[in-house]
Protein backbone atom coordinates (compact mmCIF):
# COMPACT_ATOMS: atom_id res chain seq x y z
CA UNK A 1 0.00 0.00 0.00
CA UNK A 2 2.80 2.09 0.87
CA UNK A 3 4.74 1.75 -2.24
CA UNK A 4 1.50 2.21 -4.01
CA UNK A 5 1.24 5.71 -2.33
CA UNK A 6 4.17 6.56 -3.77
CA UNK A 7 4.26 5.46 -7.04
CA UNK A 8 1.09 7.35 -7.52
CA UNK A 9 2.74 10.80 -6.88
CA UNK A 10 5.27 9.83 -9.26
CA UNK A 11 6.05 9.21 -13.20
CA UNK A 12 6.97 5.60 -12.12
CA UNK A 13 3.11 4.86 -11.96
CA UNK A 14 2.79 6.01 -15.45
CA UNK A 15 5.57 4.08 -16.77
CA UNK A 16 4.19 1.32 -15.52
CA UNK A 17 1.07 1.95 -16.40
CA UNK A 18 1.97 1.93 -20.20
CA UNK A 19 4.91 -0.94 -19.98
CA UNK A 20 4.37 -3.04 -17.12
CA UNK A 21 0.83 -2.95 -16.36
CA UNK A 22 0.30 -6.06 -14.30
CA UNK A 23 3.10 -4.99 -11.65
CA UNK A 24 1.49 -1.69 -10.72
CA UNK A 25 -2.13 -3.41 -10.66
CA UNK A 26 -0.66 -5.63 -8.46
CA UNK A 27 0.94 -3.29 -6.49
CA UNK A 28 -2.51 -1.23 -6.17
CA UNK A 29 -4.53 -4.33 -5.29
CA UNK A 30 -2.66 -6.91 -3.50
CA UNK A 31 -1.79 -4.88 -0.08
CA UNK A 32 -5.49 -3.56 -0.08
CA UNK A 33 -7.07 -6.78 -0.69
CA UNK A 34 -4.78 -8.72 1.69
CA UNK A 35 -5.63 -6.12 4.54
CA UNK A 36 -9.38 -6.24 3.69
CA UNK A 37 -9.42 -9.92 3.99
CA UNK A 38 -7.58 -10.02 6.92
CA UNK A 39 -9.68 -7.42 8.65
CA UNK A 40 -12.94 -8.90 7.71
CA UNK A 41 -11.69 -12.32 8.69
CA UNK A 42 -10.63 -10.54 12.27
CA UNK A 43 -14.12 -8.80 12.39
CA UNK A 44 -16.30 -12.45 12.26
CA UNK A 45 -16.19 -12.65 16.02
CA UNK A 46 -17.80 -9.08 16.66
CA UNK A 47 -21.32 -8.41 17.47
CA UNK A 48 -20.99 -6.02 13.15
CA UNK A 49 -18.77 -8.11 11.35
CA UNK A 50 -19.79 -6.16 8.24
CA UNK A 51 -19.07 -8.87 6.32
CA UNK A 52 -21.39 -8.23 2.91
CA UNK A 53 -19.75 -4.46 2.96
CA UNK A 54 -15.71 -5.90 3.29
CA UNK A 55 -16.67 -8.57 0.71
CA UNK A 56 -18.03 -5.79 -1.80
CA UNK A 57 -14.88 -3.33 -0.98
CA UNK A 58 -12.94 -6.75 -1.41
CA UNK A 59 -14.64 -7.58 -5.30
CA UNK A 60 -14.15 -3.91 -6.55
CA UNK A 61 -10.72 -3.78 -5.62
CA UNK A 62 -10.07 -6.72 -7.29
CA UNK A 63 -12.39 -5.76 -10.46
CA UNK A 64 -10.23 -2.69 -9.93
CA UNK A 65 -7.00 -4.84 -10.83
CA UNK A 66 -8.31 -6.19 -14.17
CA UNK A 67 -9.57 -2.22 -14.75
CA UNK A 68 -5.94 -0.90 -14.33
CA UNK A 69 -4.28 -3.82 -16.13
CA UNK A 70 -6.74 -2.95 -19.63
CA UNK A 71 -7.45 0.61 -18.30
CA UNK A 72 -6.39 1.33 -22.10
CA UNK A 73 -9.15 -0.93 -23.47
CA UNK A 74 -11.57 -0.55 -20.87
CA UNK A 75 -11.26 3.15 -19.91
CA UNK A 76 -14.97 3.93 -18.16
CA UNK A 77 -14.49 0.56 -16.15
CA UNK A 78 -11.55 2.87 -14.18
CA UNK A 79 -13.91 5.65 -14.28
CA UNK A 80 -16.85 3.29 -12.99
CA UNK A 81 -14.69 1.79 -10.15
CA UNK A 82 -13.34 5.22 -8.92
CA UNK A 83 -17.25 6.39 -8.56
CA UNK A 84 -18.67 3.30 -6.66
CA UNK A 85 -15.43 2.66 -4.13
CA UNK A 86 -16.30 5.62 -2.14
CA UNK A 87 -20.18 4.34 -1.71
CA UNK A 88 -18.88 1.70 -0.55
CA UNK A 89 -16.07 2.81 1.30
CA UNK A 90 -17.84 5.83 3.79
CA UNK A 91 -21.06 3.69 5.05
CA UNK A 92 -18.29 1.19 6.01
CA UNK A 93 -15.77 3.63 7.72
CA UNK A 94 -18.97 5.27 9.12
CA UNK A 95 -20.43 1.78 10.45
CA UNK A 96 -17.19 1.00 12.24
CA UNK A 97 -16.99 4.77 13.53
CA UNK A 98 -20.35 4.05 15.21
CA UNK A 99 -19.94 0.74 16.34
CA UNK A 100 -16.31 -0.01 17.36
CA UNK A 101 -13.98 2.18 20.10
CA UNK A 102 -10.36 2.09 20.03
CA UNK A 103 -7.84 0.73 16.96
CA UNK A 104 -11.19 0.19 14.83
CA UNK A 105 -12.96 3.24 15.47
CA UNK A 106 -9.92 5.15 14.25
CA UNK A 107 -9.65 2.89 11.60
CA UNK A 108 -13.18 4.19 10.10
CA UNK A 109 -12.42 7.72 11.05
CA UNK A 110 -9.13 7.57 8.55
CA UNK A 111 -11.08 5.15 5.72
CA UNK A 112 -13.30 8.04 5.23
CA UNK A 113 -10.96 10.76 5.53
CA UNK A 114 -8.83 9.17 3.28
CA UNK A 115 -11.38 8.45 0.90
CA UNK A 116 -12.44 12.20 1.25
CA UNK A 117 -8.88 13.36 0.13
CA UNK A 118 -8.21 11.14 -2.26
CA UNK A 119 -11.17 12.08 -4.34
CA UNK A 120 -12.16 15.92 -3.44
CA UNK A 121 -8.90 17.27 -2.88
CA UNK A 122 -7.61 16.43 -6.39
CA UNK A 123 -11.37 17.97 -7.72
CA UNK A 124 -10.67 21.19 -5.55
CA UNK A 125 -7.41 21.22 -6.74
CA UNK A 126 -8.71 20.98 -10.15
CA UNK A 127 -11.37 23.78 -9.69
CA UNK A 128 -9.10 26.42 -8.07
CA UNK A 129 -6.76 26.15 -11.06
CA UNK A 130 -3.84 24.57 -9.17
CA UNK A 131 -3.01 22.11 -11.28
CA UNK A 132 -2.78 18.19 -10.39
CA UNK A 133 1.03 17.78 -10.66
CA UNK A 134 1.51 20.20 -7.23
CA UNK A 135 3.30 18.65 -4.46
CA UNK A 136 1.71 19.87 -1.80
CA UNK A 137 -1.22 17.99 -2.92
CA UNK A 138 1.05 14.49 -3.84
CA UNK A 139 2.56 15.20 -0.60
CA UNK A 140 -1.08 15.38 1.35
CA UNK A 141 -2.04 12.56 -0.15
CA UNK A 142 0.65 10.57 0.26
CA UNK A 143 1.17 11.27 3.79
CA UNK A 144 -2.95 10.32 4.15
CA UNK A 145 -2.34 7.57 2.89
CA UNK A 146 0.75 6.82 5.36
CA UNK A 147 -1.20 7.12 7.89
CA UNK A 148 -3.95 4.66 6.85
CA UNK A 149 -1.73 1.87 5.97
CA UNK A 150 -0.54 2.76 9.35
CA UNK A 151 -3.82 2.44 11.31
CA UNK A 152 -3.86 -0.93 9.41
CA UNK A 153 -0.87 -1.89 10.90
CA UNK A 154 -1.57 -0.79 14.49
CA UNK A 155 -4.88 -3.19 14.26
CA UNK A 156 -3.79 -6.09 12.40
CA UNK A 157 -0.59 -6.67 14.57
Amino acid sequence: MVVAAIFTITPIDRWFKDYASIVIALINTVGMVTMYFTEMRGMKRLYHPLTALWIVVIALNIVSFFAILFESAFPEVSFIIACVLPLCYLPLGALIIIWYRGHLQSLGIWMIVRILIVILLPIAWYILGIGLNDIFLDSIILITELIYAWQFYRLLR
